[in-house]
Order: C-alpha cells, then structure tokens, then sequence
C-alpha cells in the first residue's frame, strides 16, 4: 500500500499482521491495547485510514457498542496529550474518532458525546481544538445540529487556542446562530434577527468581519450600502441599544479561559469582533446623541479591569474611540472628553487625548 505521496506505508504482510493482532484485541475486548496499537499504525500509515481498503475499520465497526464508546473515549481523551507531544498526528487519530463512531445511534453513542458536549458547553475556550474538532464531526457526519453552547466553544476555542488544529476551518462552516448566546447584548441582536428582513442579517454578517479597530475603505463602501438597506436611523437605534449592553454579566455561566473561576464579564472573543464591527457602523450613520452615548458606554465596559486578567478588550475599546473621533460632533467630543477624565487604560487614553489635541488644532481661533 502506498500513500498519496506515492511512497510506501505497510507490505501485505505488515498490513495481514496489523489486521490480525485488531482483531485479536476485538475478540478479546481489549480496548487499552487496542487504543495503543491503533496509536503506533496511525504513524505508521500516515493517519491514512484507507490504507487495507477499509478493513480494518469494518473490524472495528463490528464491535459490541459499548466497546466502541470505552475505544472513543480513551482515543478522544489520548488527544489531548497527543496535541502537546506530536501534534501532526492528530489529524489521523481525530479521522479515526470519526470512523469509529460512525452509525453509532445516539443512545449507545451518549457515554461518550455526552460528556464531551457538557465539557465544551461549560468552558470559555478549550486550550486545544482536537476533541471540539472530533464532536463538531461526528454530530455532522450523522446529520445532527451542534448544540448552541458547543457552537460557542468551537468558535472561541478556534479563535484563541494555540493548538486549533483544524477547528478554525470547521468553525467557519457553523453559520448559526450568528452569534454566540451567552451575553445579554448579543441574545439581543438574535431576538432582533428573528423574522427580520434579510438586510438585517446581512448588516450583522457584516459587523462580525470588521478586522481591528480601523476597518479599510472597502469595508466601509459595503457598510454604507448595508445601513442604506436597513436604513441608517434605524440601524443606528438598533446597534447604539446593543453596544450599550455590552457591559453586562453573562446569562449563561462558563468557566474561565484563565482559570480564575466563572467568566461572568470575561468578553466572548467571537462576540468581540460583532461589537467592534457595530461600534464602526455607528461612525458611518448620521450623528446622534445616542450613537455618542452608547459607544462612550462601550469603551468603558471593554475597559472594565478583571482580577487576575486586565483590560477586558482594549481592543473593543480602541474601536469604539475611532469610532467617536470619526462620528466628530459635538455629542462625540463631549464623550470624548468626558473619557479622558475616567479612562485608566493608557493606550487607550493616548488614543482619546490625541483626538482632542486634534480638534482642538483644527479648530479656528476666535
């Protein structure tokens, strides 16, 4: 047998002898020297499961369910270890996950999906995205939606995580919900989503691929269409009433990604780049108190400092302020200023004082 590079992974006679000792464990039920055994032919044969044309996973597949649950957990839960000592043999042990689990009904499957749902529907990021990965691809190989919870731990663990994988590819894949619940302001804007009229859905779509706290040109020219099609008052009402929320505790408890106890204030990352996105929507619709208001209200709740962390998301911040030095009025110079006196956060501070020195340089003596 050969791999897809043309080079050779196993003789006939390696490939009889790696059939005949699984099936010898299958017979016994041997599932902690089978989980090794698979482990040592996953780096022999490059994680390619195709190697005997699929018979060794049909040997596999015959096994009572309960023994095929016992095999996946052990698999899944030697993942972990296995993303932080030989990370390029995840991909093929996560493709035997799946194989394995496969036509598995969800009763016999729940020992080992149950778990690993609550895990992820209970954390804020997974420091590695292999198991979320695995889940993510059973639930779909066999038709079944992700849970919302999950959804939000894939997408927040594929944006932060050190090791994802291939989570990142996976994530973007989950269109629903839009954003992750969890966060008062953003159940908010998946209420105001039901039953809107596609305009809508298409102006938060665009919120969410806002990259930092200066959007290009480009970004803007397709924002100013998309308020256009809402209609900027009410796109402008609609996403000052959001951002103001954002300062509010999590609905849905999660643990930390710090490992400082529950996330209460802790900013969803995937959320993040929704309210940066709006804060730069707001620059680009007429001029408002509100719109004033609402977006000094954000630069202080992603200023809020957590113990044991630091800034919530001086990010999210910076945004906001770029986005009230471009909305340039009255209203938003009076929060600026009014900011200048309250924020502690210094880069954020430098970017505020520099906008006052601006206006202040440009305006005309008396």
């Amino acid at each position: 047998m050969r791999s897809a590079e043309g080079q050779p992974m196993l003789r006939e006679n390696e490939e009889a002898a790696w059939a005949a000792r699984v099936q010898q464990l299958v017979d016994a039920g041997d599932v902690t020297d089978l989980d090794r055994s698979l482990y040592r032919l996953s780096a022999d044969i490059d994680g390619d499961w195709t190697f005997d044309g699929g018979r060794l996973i049909g040997l596999l597949r015959v096994m009572p369910a309960p023994t095929r649950v016992l095999l996946l957990r052990r698999m899944t839960e030697g993942l972990e270890e296995t993303a932080v000592h030989d990370p390029g043999r995840c991909r093929g042990l996560a493709s035997l996950i799946v194989l394995v689990a496969h036509g598995l009904p969800v009763d016999q499957l729940a020992a080992w999906r149950e778990p690993l749902m609550a895990m992820a529907a209970g954390e804020m990021t997974l420091w590695e995205g292999w198991r979320l990965t695995c889940l993510v691809e059973v639930e779909q190989a066999a038709g079944r939606d992700v849970p919302d919870p999950v959804v939000a731990t894939v997408r927040r663990t594929a944006l932060t995580s050190e090791t994802p994988g291939e989570l990142r590819a996976l994530a973007a894949t989950i269109v629903e919900p839009v954003l992750n619940p969890g966060e008062p302001w953003a159940e908010q804007v998946i209420t105001h989503l039901t039953g809107a009229e596609p305009a809508w859905h298409a102006l938060v779509a665009h919120a969410l691929t806002a990259a930092g706290s200066r959007p290009t040109g480009k970004w803007q020219r397709l924002g100013r269409g998309l308020l256009a099609d809402v209609g900027p008052d009410r796109a402008r009402e609609a996403m000052a009433s959001w951002i103001a929320r954002a300062g509010e505790p999590r609905t849905v408890p999660v643990n930390s990604q710090y490992g400082t106890g529950i996330a209460e204030l802790e900013l969803d990352p995937f959320n993040a780049r929704a309210l940066q996105g709006f804060a730069a929507l707001l620059a680009l619709t007429p001029a408002h108190p509100r719109s004033a208001a609402a977006l000094g209200e954000l630069v202080e709740a992603a200023l809020i400092r957590l113990p044991g962390i630091g800034w919530r998301s001086p990010k999210t911040a910076s945004a906001a302020v770029q986005a009230l030095t471009q909305l340039g009025d009255e209203d938003a110079y009076a929060e600026l200023g009014r900011l200048a006196g309250t924020v502690k956060y210094r880069p954020t501070l430098k970017l505020i004082l520099a906008a006052l020195a601006r206006r202040t340089a440009h305006r005309p003596l008396p």
